[in-house]
């Protein structure tokens, strides 16, 4: 079954979802956008079945979250060694899943931005008397 699922990457399709709901995922859904408010509350993304879903990578990209209103990625209880439920709370946390037909790869997007900007001067520098 592996080795016939990898038949169907030929195929180009672009599938979107922005649920605000909990949702189960299809092997089509590469692209999730979900959020979640104090009008949905917390809500669960399950992935695909893991065998179906064998060399294909998912987005899922927070809209909106809080530590309130989560939003947990979940597999089908299918995957190899999965860590465990994964929670998402702030607007842009983000995930990239891979599926090797046996395990999800998750690979966790968290970037820190080091730059800083210097806060305009509004008078002029001024010297130390000696």
């Amino acid at each position: 079954m592996l080795e016939r699922n990898s038949e169907q990457h030929n195929q180009v399709v672009d599938k979107y979802v922005n649920p605000i709901a909990s949702y189960q995922m299809t092997v089509r859904d590469y692209v999730v956008r979900p959020s979640a408010d104090g009008d949905t509350g917390a809500i669960t993304i399950t992935l695909p079945p893991v065998a179906e879903a064998k060399g294909r990578f998912y987005s899922i990209v927070v809209r909106n979250a809080d530590a309130v209103n989560t939003i947990t990625i979940a597999d089908k209880d299918d995957s190899e060694c999965w860590p465990g439920d994964m929670t998402l709370n702030g607007k842009c946390d983000c995930v990239l899943l891979y599926s090797d037909g046996l395990k999800w790869w998750p690979q966790i997007q968290t970037l820190t931005f080091t730059g800083t900007t210097a806060a305009p001067t509004t008078s002029a520098p001024t010297t130390a008397a000696q």
